[in-house]
């Protein structure tokens, strides 16, 4: 015969369910004490950059700053976390660059020396400098594979298209900030321009010369008068932007199954640089730059702190209202 004794009657109510055991040692307590040190530090760095905001970004750039960066080991890995998380979301592009441009700053980072006699030092800029090529090559060679399974149709266009211009997008903002060199921009457009399919390229070439393309023309303009810019002739850089310009030019003509996007981009960028670089569509509206959303928002913070301080602002003026009596119809008239 069953035993019967553990199942309730009826009428004794729901079971209650058992207690969850308290382990003595957490589970993140025991990875957190299996660590290292740059692990941990990288850690922390990866947080903050997940919370990494416009709103918050007082905070979390000095909370990056003071996080214990004190090997060189550590502050390469900072460097690439950041690279990282740029190419993953390019819509946050700028603010990266912007965070960039702030660690760039001497003093911001340590900076370490080389064991070797005379080397240069180890900074942040430099190191994410090296970070970017190293990312250049490593595309270019992913590019060229893709482009291999596009012609033999085991893979769709728009992937290859794509690829890397959350790359592209990176090195234009880093480009404003006088981060990049202009010689290297320069060099990977050239680069990009050498590829046979033309169609993978013409935006992010579009996107280097739309960033890049005042300067120059700047430096173009320094040609007759025989300027010299540091040890460089401003001659080579004309004439590859004049390459680029002929280059874009003749694919309008070579091409004529080209996309429309990608026409309309290049005739944009072509109508933008005989302007003088003056986009005439925003010449009313002008668009915040990061920095100025960053003081908006601290000004904001310091305003919830300091609610007494923003009283004048906060007054309404009340109007009165005046209501008119409807036109209603008589009922007696119908």
């Amino acid at each position: 015969m069953a035993d019967n004794s553990s199942i309730p009657e009826v009428g004794e109510g729901p079971v209650p369910p058992p207690c969850l055991m308290k382990a003595e040692v957490s589970w993140m307590s025991t990875v957190r004490g299996n660590l290292s040190y740059e692990e941990r530090i990288l850690r922390r760095v990866r947080g903050i950059l997940n919370k990494l905001t416009v709103e918050k970004y007082t905070l979390l750039r000095n909370q990056l700053i003071d996080s214990g960066i004190t090997t060189p080991s550590i502050l390469h890995g900072v460097a690439s976390l950041i690279l990282n998380k740029a190419l993953a979301e390019p819509m946050f592009c700028p603010l990266y660059a912007f965070l960039c441009s702030k660690l760039c700053v001497y003093g911001q980072l340590p900076s370490f020396p080389l064991d070797e006699h005379g080397g240069e030092e180890i900074t942040f800029r430099r190191i994410l400098l090296n970070e970017c090529q190293q990312v250049f090559e490593h595309e270019n060679v992913k590019v060229a594979e893709i482009r291999q399974q596009i012609v033999t149709g085991s893979l769709s266009r728009d992937l290859g298209w794509r690829r890397n211009l959350g790359f592209i997008k990176f090195v234009c903002e880093l480009s404003k900030k006088k981060i990049m060199p202009l010689k290297i921009t320069l060099f990977i457009v050239m680069q990009l321009m050498q590829h046979d399919d033309v169609e993978i390229n013409v935006e992010a070439v579009c996107l280097l010369l739309n960033t890049t393309g005042k300067k120059l023309d700047q430096l173009g303009a320094m040609v007759p008068k025989k300027i010299e810019l540091n040890d460089e002739s401003p001659n080579l850089y004309h004439t590859c932007h004049e390459a680029c310009v002929d280059w874009l030019k003749d694919v309008l003509t070579t091409h004529p199954q080209l996309e429309t996007r990608m026409k309309f981009m290049i005739h944009n960028l072509l109508d933008l640089r005989a302007n003088n670089w003056v986009e005439l569509r925003h010449n009313k509206v002008k668009d915040k730059m990061i920095s100025e959303l960053i003081s908006a928002s601290d000004a904001e913070a310091l305003s919830r702190l300091h609610p007494g301080a923003s009283t004048s602002t906060n007054t309404r003026t009340h109007r009165a209202v005046q209501f008119r009596p409807l036109n209603r119809p008589d009922p007696h008239c119908w």
